[in-house]
C-alpha cells in the first residue's frame, strides 16, 4: 500500500477524505461471502499507520453489516434504498439542463457543500468516486449565470443509480430537484432500463417526499453505513 489517496485491496475500495483529516472510506466490491475477515483487518491496521483514526464503510446492505461488525464496525447512520421500475408516466423538465464537465467540478463541490453538511459532503475523492461507479455515468447540471443544482447518474446493464442529487438551499423549494430527478430517469428509460435506485438519510423527509412523489417506493430492507476507529 502507498500514499495514493485510493486503492483497490483485496475486495474493497478504500480511500483517503480530502477534507477530514484522519478519515477513510472503504466501499465491498465483491460479494461479503468472498471477502477475508483477517485482511480487512490488516487493512484497517494499515490505514491506522497512515493516521486514520476513523472508518466509514460505504452504505451496505443489512445483510452486509454482520461480517464488519465481527471486525469492530458500529453502526453510524440509517438510510433509507427506494426504487423505481419506470412502469409510471414521468414529466419531461421544460428547463434547459447543462452537461456537466471537469471544468465544472469544483462548482458541483461548491453546490454539494452547499446542500449537505458534515460527514455527508462530497470531497474531490469522493465525487470521482460517484463518477466511477458504474460503466455509463450522466451529469446534469440545473444552472443560469449560478449553479442551482445538479445530478449525477450511473447505469450498468439494466440497472441504474441516481448516484448524487445536491441542490444549493437558496434553490430549494422551486423544482430544482424534481427536473434533475425527471432528467434522470428519462435517460435511464430511453435506455432500456428496469430499475432505477437511490438512497437518502432516514431523516431527510424533503429527499424521501420528493423520491416517493415521483415514483419512486422505498424497499424494506434499507441501507446502513458503519464506522470503526482503534478504540472501538
Amino acid at each position: 500500500m502507498n500514499k495514493a489517496t485510493h486503492w483497490l485491496f483485496h475486495g474493497v475500495r478504500a480511500r483517503l477524505s480530502d477534507s477530514s483529516l484522519g478519515v477513510a472510506h472503504i466501499t465491498p466490491l465483491v460479494p461479503i461471502a468472498q471477502l477475508e475477515a483477517r485482511k480487512i483487518q490488516s487493512l484497517l491496521e494499515r490505514l491506522v499507520l497512515m493516521g486514520t483514526t476513523n472508518v466509514f464503510t460505504s452504505a451496505i446492505s443489512r445483510s452486509q453489516q454482520s461480517f464488519f461488525e465481527t471486525l469492530g464496525f458500529e453502526p453510524y447512520d440509517d438510510l433509507e434504498l427506494l426504487s423505481h421500475d419506470l412502469s409510471s408516466p414521468i414529466f419531461k423538465p421544460k428547463e434547459r439542463l447543462d452537461r456537466g464537465r471537469r471544468s465544472d467540478w469544483q462548482r458541483i463541490l461548491d453546490a454539494d457543500n452547499a446542500a449537505f453538511s458534515g460527514f455527508w459532503k462530497l470531497d474531490q475523492s469522493g465525487l470521482l468516486e460517484a463518477l466511477n461507479a458504474t460503466l455509463r455515468t450522466r451529469v446534469r447540471l440545473h444552472q443560469s449565470s449560478d449553479l442551482h443544482g445538479f445530478a449525477i447518474t450511473g447505469r450498468t446493464g439494466r440497472s441504474a443509480f441516481l448516484q448524487r442529487l445536491a441542490v444549493k438551499p437558496v434553490h430549494q423549494g422551486i423544482g430544482v430537484g424534481r427536473c434533475l430527478v425527471a432528467d434522470a430517469l428519462n435517460w435511464a428509460k430511453r435506455r432500456s432500463v428496469r430499475e432505477v435506485l437511490v438512497n437518502t438519510q432516514s431523516n431527510n423527509h424533503a429527499a424521501l417526499n420528493l423520491y416517493q412523489s415521483m415514483g419512486f417506493t422505498v424497499k424494506n430492507d434499507g441501507l446502513v453505513v458503519l464506522q470503526w476507529s482503534p478504540d472501538t
